[in-house]
């Protein structure tokens, strides 16, 4: 049998991450996407590095013995290249798609998104 103090305990926190969702969805997503989109391009770039260092030390290393280097390294090189700006332009496109949708989002739309947060953590029944 459910008693009141089941129902508070189980609603004031559904409340409280909606009111949280509600807040975060009209005054907190579009900085939150702005900073995470330059996060995401400093995290690709990071990446890349890691993925070309060892061509790099592969070439000097040739470049000591032959006097050239070896001419996959350039391919190499320019397939990481074209795939990490493949990377960056999709990054892009995809936070900047979403950063508009957030902003446009006036209190009603807001609202039904926490409302909605608040259901689907009262369904999972998490609290």
């Amino acid at each position: 049998m459910t008693t009141p103090a089941d129902v508070v305990r189980t609603l004031v926190p559904a409340l409280i991450a909606g009111i949280a969702c509600y807040v975060l969805l009209r005054w907190a997503a579009v900085p939150l996407l702005t900073h995470l989109e330059t996060g995401m391009e400093y995290a690709v770039n990071v990446v890349v590095v890691g993925l070309l260092l060892p061509e790099y030390c592969w070439t000097r290393a040739q470049r000591r013995v032959s006097g050239h280097a070896a001419p996959f390294a350039y391919t190499y090189g320019d397939a990481v290249c074209t795939v990490a700006s493949a990377g960056h332009r999709c990054v892009g496109t995809v936070l900047s798609a979403l950063r508009e949708a957030v902003g446009q989002l006036g209190h009603r739309g807001a609202l039904w998104g926490g409302l909605l947060g608040t259901g689907a953590i009262l369904w999972s029944g998490l609290p």
